[in-house]
């Protein structure tokens, strides 16, 4: 709840994010869920945007049920991870439900880790979030998606916000919102940064490795 009244008391243009493992989703889901709708109506009284993420594959149809449920009483946004099979299936329940869609690679274990092939399938996903008239809540640091939406949208700024993790391309989140496109960043709170910092360390050493360039 700390951070919802944070967001209000600074009235930022900004919502939360919660990941289900640090409500005890590995310990007693039904508790789980109490917590998520219970931080979910704190935000919506506060008008502040709420979202669940997607974590390790044994958990995401978890976390669609939850977002399902969720979704019964506010706007909700779900995580959804390229490089899982179900995500198309999942992307299905979420656009039938109302529930707004951030489309991510993945930074778990997922059912591919052929580079091209997530690039593959993260297009044909933004491309049915569009064909359904959906905001598409795009999170990627390939140069190569990113000048692919702006060049798939045009002028047609509203339909997308690019998202990005706090730390990394700095110069090209300045240089969308600069030209008008809606930019978010990811920002960790809370003491217990650990997991995040590794999983960013994982992305660029993959990139490295790929001899890939994360946009700047």
């Amino acid at each position: 709840m700390e951070s919802v009244r944070v967001l209000n008391a600074k009235n930022l243009d900004a919502s939360i994010t919660v990941k289900l493992t640090t409500l005890g989703a590995m310990l007693d889901r039904a508790r789980c869920t109490e917590h998520v709708l219970s931080i979910s109506r704190e935000a919506m009284a506060r008008n502040i945007g709420f979202e669940i993420a997607t974590e390790s594959r044994d958990l995401v149809e978890y976390a669609v049920e939850t977002a399902v449920t969720c979704a019964q009483e506010r706007q909700v946004t779900l995580a959804l991870q390229a490089y899982l099979d179900r995500t198309s299936e999942d992307l299905k329940i979420a656009l039938n439900n109302g529930i707004r869609t951030r489309l991510v690679k993945g930074a778990y274990i997922g059912d591919t880790e052929d580079f091209a092939e997530i690039q593959r399938r993260l297009k044909r996903l933004a491309q049915v979030v569009l064909e359904n008239k959906a905001p598409l809540l795009f999170v990627t640091h390939d140069p190569e998606l990113i000048d692919g939406a702006i060049r798939r949208l045009g002028s047609k700024k509203q339909l997308v916000e690019f998202g990005f993790l706090k730390g990394l391309a700095d110069n090209t989140k300045l240089k969308l919102a600069g030209e008008g496109w809606k930019v978010s960043e990811y920002i960790p709170f809370g003491n217990n940064v650990e997991a995040y910092e590794s999983r960013r360390r994982r992305f660029l050493e993959e990139l490295k490795r790929l001899g890939r360039d994360s946009v700047p």
